[in-house]
């Protein structure tokens, strides 16, 4: 039977086409939200970061290239002369919506990403990893609306010596792709180039890292996700430009400030605009002073070490900045996740963690058992908290971070 495009054959196309129909289209309200959070920011360097996130408006004529997780190696999208635009989308209303295309019991994040495409940027080609079940299932619901989608197929076993061939040739696989797509010859120099690009970013946010830690209250939860949301949706050379401008605004500031205690929060993403356990941490007097979350931490902070400057060398680095570290739970290897949160709590001397769980992600769930085990046995108070976009259990939740609070002190 001749296929569609590759997921879905063409006789069954057109039938799920019946469910992008159905989705009408809805206008998210960003700037309610910037408006919220700019006004508890204090800080002018964050102007631009607001005014990103307000607009989500990617300014380019260059190809776009849509993709979700960190597993999706953005140098190559860039060697390539295209935009990488990370669509992860945490909206309430978004997930709402969504569910007029996946209803059921399905991770909000998924909901939210089908409807946030049909009302959001359209990319020209859009990137699905099999980081988890439910993205692998997005590459078969998206076919029917997207014409372009590239599936990365990644062992999920991130152990480097194990697998470290089959990720090259994944990536290699994908290099390919692109520069028959869009009809060009990449050249090591471009290579190079973008891993420049990545690894500037990742200088400036590393001292914003730091400077978060060391000093409490220096940049509150509002402001520091919002920077990384918005690394998301611009180019990494304007990021880092205007995060080089607020690092030294924030180089200068006095800090007076109230908070309690100095917490790690580790877990599910968060991304703007799902910040209700910000708000909650904040009003209780937490200072979020670190994070080992995949849309800060694992997306900003490991830089790519090029030991040969070949292409094949260059990209064999790549899946050792993207796949080896990978503290994401759909992969096995849970010791550098927890590795990562002891490193950060005895470094910079934090209270305690946070360990938020999305509901109905439940590869998130299945790692509180180990980690609160190994934490207890370090000697690191634990609290594993489970929500989701909705504010109905708000009051919940305060009770518990403040008998937290109570128990720390």
């Amino acid at each position: 039977m001749k296929k569609g495009n590759g997921f879905i054959s063409e006789e069954y196309l057109d039938a799920m086409k019946y469910l992008w129909g159905k989705n009408k289209d809805i206008s998210f309200d960003y700037k309610k939200y910037t408006e919220k959070y700019r006004n508890l920011s204090g800080l002018k360097g964050m102007e631009f970061f607001y005014d990103v996130i307000a607009e989500r408006k990617l300014k380019t004529d260059k190809p776009v290239i849509g993709y979700f997780c960190n597993s999706v190696p953005e140098e190559i999208i860039m060697a390539a002369g295209a935009v990488p635009l990370r669509l992860c989308n945490q909206d309430i209303h978004c997930a709402e919506a969504g569910e007029e295309i996946i209803p059921g019991d399905i991770c909000p994040v998924i909901k939210a990403i089908c409807s946030g495409l049909q009302n959001d940027i359209k990319p020209d080609i859009l990137v699905i990893p099999a980081t988890c079940d439910g993205k692998v299932k997005l590459a078969e619901i998206l076919s029917s609306a997207f014409d372009n989608i590239y599936f990365i197929d990644i062992p999920r076993n991130s152990d480097y010596t194990e697998n470290i061939d089959l990720w090259e040739a994944t990536y290699l696989k994908f290099y390919e792709y692109l520069k028959e797509k869009f009809k060009v010859k990449i050249s090591r120099k471009e290579l190079l180039n973008a891993c420049k690009i990545t690894n500037e970013r990742t200088s400036i946010f590393r001292k914003i890292y730091k400077l978060r830690a060391e000093k409490t209250g220096i940049i509150n939860a509002f402001d520091y996700f919002t920077i990384t949301s918005a690394s998301f949706l611009i180019p990494a050379s304007d990021w880092t430009k205007h995060t080089e401008i607020l690092y030294n605004q924030l180089l200068n500031r006095e800090i007076k400030t109230n908070y309690r205690k100095n917490l790690l929060l580790a877990g599910s993403p968060i991304i703007f605009p799902n910040f209700k356990l910000l708000e909650i941490t904040e009003e209780a007097g937490c200072y979020i002073a670190a994070d080992i979350l995949c849309s800060s931490y694992g997306h900003l902070f490991d830089p790519v070490k090029i030991d040969e400057e070949t292409e094949k060398g260059i990209i064999r680095t790549l899946t050792l900045k993207y796949i080896a570290p990978s503290i994401c739970p759909c992969f096995l290897g849970i010791d550098k996740l927890i590795n990562a949160v002891i490193e950060n709590v005895e470094k910079y001397g934090l209270d305690g963690v946070i360990y938020y769980n999305l509901r109905l992600c439940n590869v998130f769930e299945l790692e509180i058992p180990v980690i609160r085990s190994v934490l207890k046995d370090k000697g690191i108070p634990f609290l594993a908290l489970k929500t989701d976009f909705s504010r109905e259990d708000t009051g919940q939740l305060k009770t518990r971070i403040e008998a937290f609070m109570e128990m720390l002190e």
